[in-house]
C-alpha cells in the first residue's frame, strides 16, 4: 500500500494537467479555469493622442475668487480692474427729509481692499490705483484697460509695511477727481479703477474679489461739516454693462495681465500660468486592445520642455490629470475643459518649470471607463490642470504631438487579449 499511494497521487496530477492542456484549445473558458501562460500578457507603446491643445482662461473671465497681483518685471505683471458704475449723487443729513446733493468730498477718501494673504515678515508692498475709464473703449474689450496703467492716470498709492498686511489695506483716492466723477452726467458719472503692485519691495499680493464675498469698497465722506453727523458712504463694485446682467456682474471686477510670457510654441502644450491654461488631449486607442482585451495598466508619458521664462521658475508647480466628461453635445474645447472629473485621488505631479524629461500619468481608470463606449458620444479625452489654478503664476510646458517621435506624447498599455473561439 505504501508503494501504491505515491503512484495514485502522480496519476491524479497527470490527469488534472492533461485536462487543463486539453481545454486550452477548447474555448475561452479555459483561461478562467487554468492559469494563463505568461506569454498572454502583452505590452505596447503607441502614439494614441491624435489631438492636443492648451487653452487659457481659467477660472473663467470675471469669475476669479481672488486676484494675484504680481510685478515680476519681464516675466509677468498683473493687475485688476474694478468698476463702480453707480456712484451716488446725493446724501441725506440726519433729521433731514430731503437729500442733499454731493458738492464736496472730504479728504480721506480711499479704496479699501481685502487681503487674502500678505507677507507679514518680508519687504513693504506698494499698491497703486489708476483711472482706467477709457470712455467706452473697454466695453468691447475689457482687457483694453491694460493700456491705462500709466503715470498720468495714477490716482493714489500707498506703501504698506509687511507687518501691516493682515486683513485689509486702504489706498487713498484724490477727492477732487472723485468729486468730478460723482457730479458728471450719465454715463460718465462712474469710476473705473485699476490696481497693481509696484515692482521692487514685495511684488506679490492676493486681493479678494466680489465672487468670494470680500469686494473692494470705495469710501468717502460727502461733507466737511463736523458739527453734524455725516454718514460715511461705502460703495461696492457694480457694472452697468453689458446689458446681460450675468455678464455685467462678471465685469464688476476682473484680472488684467499687463505683461505676460510669450505664448507657447506650436509643438508645446502649457498648463498653469496667469490666466491659467488647461491642456486637452484626445485619444484614439485601437478597438482590438480597448474593447477586445483586458487592459491591466495604462500610462501616459509626457515629455516636459524646460522653460526659464515662467514666473517664479524655482517654485514647484502642481499638476493634476482628469477625464473630460462634457459629452458629444459640447464641441468647443474651451467649454469642454470646464467639465473635468477625477475618478480616483491619484497623486498630483509636482515639477519645476525648468525641469525636463518624461513624466508618467497613470490613467487605467479612464481607459477602462472608455471600454465599450462610442467615441462619438463619449469623447475619449483627458484634461490637465494646475493644482493651484489662479493662485500661483508658474506653469509647465510639455511637448505636443507635433514634436519629434522621441518627445511627443505616448501611451503604454499592458493588456491580456481575449482568447478566441466559441464558448464550450
Amino acid at each position: 500500500m505504501n508503494r501504491v499511494r505515491p503512484l495514485a497521487v502522480v496519476a491524479g496530477l497527470a490527469v488534472a494537467f492533461g485536462a487543463c492542456d486539453e481545454q486550452l484549445n477548447g474555448g475561452i473558458a479555459c483561461p478562467a479555469l487554468c492559469p494563463a501562460p505568461p506569454s498572454s500578457l502583452r505590452d505596447t507603446t503607441l502614439f494614441a493622442v491624435n489631438l492636443d491643445t492648451s487653452i487659457a482662461g481659467f477660472p473663467a473671465f470675471g469669475n476669479e475668487f481672488q486676484f494675484l497681483l504680481v510685478s515680476f518685471g519681464d516675466t509677468l505683471e498683473t493687475g485688476a480692474a474694478i468698476r463702480f458704475d453707480s456712484l451716488p449723487r446725493t446724501w441725506q443729513r440726519s433729521n433731514a427729509s430731503d437729500d442733499s446733493s454731493i458738492v464736496f468730498i472730504d479728504t480721506g477718501s480711499y479704496l479699501r481692499l481685502t487681503i487674502l494673504t500678505g507677507d507679514t515678515i518680508g519687504l513693504a508692498t506698494t499698491i497703486e490705483v489708476y483711472d482706467v475709464d477709457l470712455s467706452g473703449d473697454e466695453e468691447a474689450d475689457p482687457l483694453a484697460v491694460a493700456a491705462a496703467f500709466t503715470p498720468a492716470r495714477l490716482l493714489g498709492s500707498r506703501t504698506v509695511p509687511a507687518d501691516s498686511l493682515r486683513d485689509s489695506v486702504r489706498v487713498p483716492i484724490d477727492p477732487v477727481f472723485l468729486l468730478s466723477k460723482v457730479q458728471d452726467t450719465f454715463p460718465a458719472n462712474r469710476l473705473r479703477l485699476g490696481i497693481r503692485v509696484q515692482q521692487g519691495g514685495n511684488p506679490r499680493l492676493k486681493v479678494v474679489s466680489t465672487n468670494s464675498g470680500g469686494a473692494a469698497q470705495l469710501v468717502f465722506r460727502p461733507s466737511p461739516d463736523t458739527a453734524v453727523a455725516v454718514p460715511t458712504l461705502r460703495i461696492e463694485p457694480f457694472s452697468r454693462t453689458p446689458a446681460d446682467p450675468f455678464l455685467a456682474n462678471d465685469l464688476a471686477d476682473y484680472l488684467v495681465v499687463l505683461k505676460g510670457p510669450p505664448p507657447p510654441p506650436p509643438d508645446v502644450v502649457r498648463v498653469g500660468g496667469l490666466p491659467a491654461r488647461r491642456a486637452y488631449l484626445r485619444f484614439d486607442i485601437p478597438a482590438n486592445i480597448l474593447d477586445s482585451s483586458n487592459v491591466v495598466r495604462a500610462t501616459l508619458f509626457l515629455t516636459q520642455r524646460p522653460n526659464g521664462l515662467s514666473a517664479e521658475p524655482d517654485d514647484t508647480v502642481g499638476l493634476g490629470h482628469f477625464g473630460v466628461v462634457s459629452g458629444s453635445s459640447i464641441t468647443d474645447i474651451t467649454r469642454a475643459l470646464f467639465f473635468l472629473q477625477r475618478l480616483t485621488n491619484r497623486d498630483t505631479l509636482r515639477a519645476l518649470p525648468t525641469d525636463s524629461g518624461a513624466h508618467a500619468f497613470e490613467m487605467i481608470d479612464w481607459v477602462r471607463a472608455w471600454r465599450g463606449t462610442d467615441p462619438l458620444k463619449t469623447p475619449r479625452a483627458m484634461g490637465l490642470a494646475s493644482a493651484t489654478e489662479g493662485e500661483k503664476p508658474g506653469y509647465l510646458d510639455f511637448f505636443a504631438i507635433e514634436a519629434g517621435a522621441a518627445e511627443r506624447p505616448r501611451l503604454r498599455l499592458t493588456y491580456i487579449p481575449r482568447a478566441a473561439g466559441p464558448l464550450p
